[in-house]
């Protein structure tokens, strides 16, 4: 069966999870951007406690501008800003020097096409999550009704995620719904098995 997903900008747990174990899944890029969803952010945990990193879009066609071409914005310095607070909440994580400076490269990459810029990181993070899967993307809108539909799914909602531990709480404190960046920064190779259900 065919499963469609947005595209995610370091998506959460709850999304990995899903894609990691979706069959012949495919990223819808024909849609409108869905503002305040995980296509332009993510949250992690700070100092400071639950933090949102947003990215700022250019949209060429105003409103009807299709997710494909939407581009990101140059106007600001977002991606200094979104690495110093990465780099703030995990720089004593125990696996920041193994994938920091991957991060890093991701974040400041040169790409300015939401949907690619997108997709090299989904590949990056599925990678050290060692999940094989192919990215297809959609070259028109998906309406059929043979598919399992992510579009609208609240990426954002509870999950039964088993207790890891943060670098910022106590033991009695647990989010288990972060960008999946705190599960990777926190339990390194391991990440998979939370990914995968096995925890």
């Amino acid at each position: 069966m065919l499963t469609v997903f947005p595209i995610a900008f370091f998506g959460n747990v709850e999304y990995f999870k899903e894609l990691a174990n979706s069959s012949n899944p495919i990223f819808e890029m024909k849609e409108h951007i869905l503002k305040g969803t995980v296509r332009s952010r993510c949250e992690i945990l700070s100092p400071n406690g639950l933090q949102q990193l947003n990215i700022p879009l250019f949209r060429p066609n105003g409103s009807k501008t299709l997710i494909d071409q939407v581009e990101l914005s140059s106007e600001t310095d977002w991606q200094v800003k979104i690495w110093r607070s990465i780099k703030t909440a995990y720089a004593s994580a125990p696996f920041f020097d193994y994938y920091g400076m991957e991060v890093e490269e991701l974040i400041f990459q040169k790409e300015k096409n939401l949907c690619l810029y997108m997709s090299k990181i989904t590949e990056r993070i599925l990678e050290w999550l060692s999940i094989s899967i192919k990215l297809n993307f959609s070259k028109q809108y998906i309406e059929d009704k043979i598919i399992q539909d992510f579009r609208l799914y609240d990426f954002n909602s509870l999950t039964e995620t088993s207790f890891y531990q943060h670098v910022f709480s106590s033991d009695k404190e647990f989010y288990p719904n972060l960008s999946v960046l705190d599960l990777i920064f926190c339990e390194g190779p391991m990440a998979r098995n939370w990914i995968m259900n096995s925890h």
